[in-house]
């Protein structure tokens, strides 16, 4: 797997292109920084080329890029902002990577107040890394909407604010999103609150939502909440060769349904070595729906003290 740890500011030169340490390689772009807390940061043409003289807005920033020669824009520490309304950030420059800096709560923050509040990936080739994302509103519908091939999310969190807020689907596609990455997210949807821990009250309807989304692939990451649908749900267009791999998902709905991932038919691929838990007692075999994909030792519980059975009949 790719290392994802290093958020260095220090720009560095290397044959005239600039790298961060710890990125792996150069950039043949241009490289921008943003900061809402930066005395000097403003959103003029003249400024984002330094960490002393940030851009203030993410979207300011997108609109100073080019298209698909590897811009990248660096998110400072402590960075906040609040989305009230749809394309809070629009993602409408292609081939742009945003890499939050810093750990923890110092990483940069965005959170949704109004139930239509997103981030729209209207762009090929987007990367959003290291964010935390917070929903303060109750029936948030789909805080990241992905339009547009080749989307990486890697490494967010996302948190509820407090018990009666919620978010019914927190990622949803359309056929125009192949080729998407979401790799290493945690979806914190029971104790959720990093400074409360509160218990979320309200049920969500996905965290997930596939359309049509061909090559999908959902990597390592954690799903907990409470989901009346389950938390990968593939509707209407089958996702084809997608891959759900390695993750931890845990459903406390007890109703019968796939509560852990369920998939319209034709979809196929891979669902292979998830983990995790579904409140539904009577019966592990519903759990997943998976449509075409191949099967290869999921196991989930669905008694809390229990230890996981594999879902799905043994190939013989």
């Amino acid at each position: 797997m790719p290392d994802y740890t290093d958020f260095s500011p220090s720009i560095v030169i290397s044959a005239g292109m600039p790298m961060l340490p710890g990125e792996g390689d150069v950039t043949t772009g241009d490289v921008y920084f943003v900061s809402s807390t930066a005395a000097n940061r403003s959103d003029s043409g003249s400024q984002g080329k330094t960490p002393t003289l940030p851009f203030a807005t993410i979207d300011y920033a997108i609109g100073r890029c080019t298209a698909n020669v590897g811009d990248r824009i660096y998110v400072m520490p402590g960075y906040t902002q609040t989305s009230s309304a749809a394309a809070g950030i629009d993602a409408d420059v292609a081939g742009v990577t945003i890499k939050a800096l810093g750990f923890g709560t110092n990483r940069a923050t965005i959170t949704f107040t109004d139930t239509a509040g997103d981030i729209d990936i209207d762009a090929a080739n987007i990367t959003l890394q290291n964010f935390r994302f917070i929903g303060n509103v109750a029936a948030l519908a789909a805080p990241i909407d992905v339009n547009a091939a080749f989307f990486s999310m890697l490494n967010c969190d996302f948190y509820c604010a407090a018990a009666t807020t919620d978010i019914n689907m927190t990622v949803i596609t359309d056929a125009n999103a192949d080729d998407m990455l979401i790799y290493g997210c945690n979806f914190n949807y029971i104790a959720s609150n990093a400074a409360t821990a509160a218990t979320v009250s309200n049920t969500m309807t996905e965290v997930i939502r596939l359309v049509g989304a061909d090559r999908a692939h959902i990597i390592g990451c954690f799903m907990n909440g409470n989901f009346t649908t389950a938390c990968i749900n593939g509707i209407t267009t089958a996702s084809r060769d997608i891959q759900i791999i390695g993750n931890r998902l845990h459903n406390v709905q007890t109703t019968n349904i796939a509560g852990i991932i369920d998939l319209v038919a034709s979809c196929d691929g891979i669902i292979a070595y998830n983990q995790g838990f579904h409140g539904y007692t009577t019966d592990l075999a519903t759990t997943i729906d998976p449509a075409g994909c191949a099967m290869i030792e999921n196991y989930f519980s669905n008694v809390v003290t229990e230890s996981g059975g594999i879902v799905g009949t043994r190939s013989t």
